[in-house]
């Protein structure tokens, strides 16, 4: 009998907005549930609206998708933000602060994931504040715009990594960690972010926030398609 992991729960917006074009993260999940030799239950549900984006988030953070500790958010982004539907919308932007709000607090055990550009690129104070606010273990994802292929193929390894741990602070420090030793390379190309909540710890070359990745390399300096 396969033992059971953490969840994922997965919200996910119309890359394109367009119908002759079909991107989507969700054979990601299906890869990690059959790749690991655990159960890895998880959840995908499509995301055009702000208030359909608020609506599963509260859903998540409910005592009965305790289950889910992963939240996976795969929109377009920038700094400190994601966007949810059409982008010339006024309201298409949803802050770090706002998806505070929408999380609430108390979400000790649980961790967030960006799949999306830059939304990791700002200042750390920021990511610590949302942190705080929502008890979220800990924050990852892209400080740059990233490859979508490279950084999907990112994330399948990022979840590897998050399964085998433990959702703690120390848990969320040993998969920083890891994805630096493992995939350094690739944490610098896609200039890969992962903030845990806590004390302050002394910065270590090469682990989470502290290697600044050369432009040359950067999602910027790339081709093909993009998250953000």
């Amino acid at each position: 009998m396969r033992r059971k992991a953490h969840g994922i729960f997965c919200l996910e917006d119309d890359w394109w907005k367009d119908f002759n074009r079909t991107s989507t993260v969700q054979p990601i999940l299906s890869l990690i549930a059959q790749g690991v030799e655990m159960e890895v239950p998880h959840v995908h549900r499509d995301v055009g609206t702000v208030e359909e984006l608020e609506y599963y988030l509260r859903r998540w953070t409910q005592a009965g998708s305790a289950q889910y500790a992963i939240l996976y958010l795969a929109f377009h982004g920038h700094e400190g933000a994601i966007f949810v539907g059409d982008r010339r919308r006024k309201h298409s932007e949803v802050t770090l602060d706002d998806l505070a709000d929408m999380l609430g607090e108390g979400l000790t055990g649980r961790i967030v994931h960006f799949g999306s550009c830059e939304t990791m690129g700002v200042d750390k104070r920021h990511i610590r504040r949302f942190l705080k606010r929502t008890g979220l273990v800990a924050a990852a994802g892209f400080k740059s715009e990233v490859d979508w292929l490279t950084s999907a193929v990112f994330d399948v390894l990022l979840f590897e990594a998050m399964l085998r741990h433990s959702l703690t602070a120390r848990g969320a420090r040993a998969i920083r960690a890891h994805m630096w030793d493992e995939y350094r390379a690739l944490c610098n190309r896609l200039d890969f972010r992962m903030i845990v909540r806590g004390p302050k710890k002394a910065k270590v070359e090469g682990v989470g926030d502290t290697v600044t990745a050369s432009a040359v390399g950067r999602g910027r300096a790339r081709r093909g398609k993009r998250r953000g």
